[in-house]
């Protein structure tokens, strides 16, 4: 009966992250994974707080706070060139070239990139939490 209810819970979980209104989450993480869910658990509430708020984009990144009203513009303010979202904050911002390469080992990276970092690293929490 436990491994018929498991199954049911992860089939679910698998049809909710397929579903619509994870687009950005589906963007940093490579899927459902029994190792990434067992790392989220171990962090402490902040960290926990920062990796979540990085891999969904519901943080205080620009691109989020304007999208609910909170401010003007989601430009970047570290360059001003695109959108301050989680991607090109952890990908693409070149203000962020050298925090990235000593934090992440290069100083700019792809999605594929951040999918097969250990996700919620404690070098991603404390580079670009607040």
């Amino acid at each position: 009966m436990r491994n018929e209810i498991k199954r049911w819970v992860d089939n679910q979980h698998l049809a909710m992250w397929c579903g619509p209104g994870t687009t950005q989450a589906r963007e940093l993480i490579a899927g459902p994974s029994l190792t990434t869910r067992t790392r989220l658990l171990s962090f402490n509430r902040t960290q926990s707080r920062v990796v979540t708020g990085l891999l969904t984009g519901h943080n205080t990144l620009r691109r989020h706070l304007y999208l609910m009203g909170l401010i003007n513009s989601p430009r970047c303010r570290k360059c001003e060139t695109e959108e301050e979202t989680s991607v090109h904050s952890l990908c693409k911002c070149e203000a962020l070239a050298s925090p990235r390469h000593t934090y992440l080992s290069s100083f700019f990276l792809d999605l594929e990139d951040i999918k097969n970092l250990r996700q919620g690293s404690p070098t991603l929490v404390s580079d670009y939490g607040e």
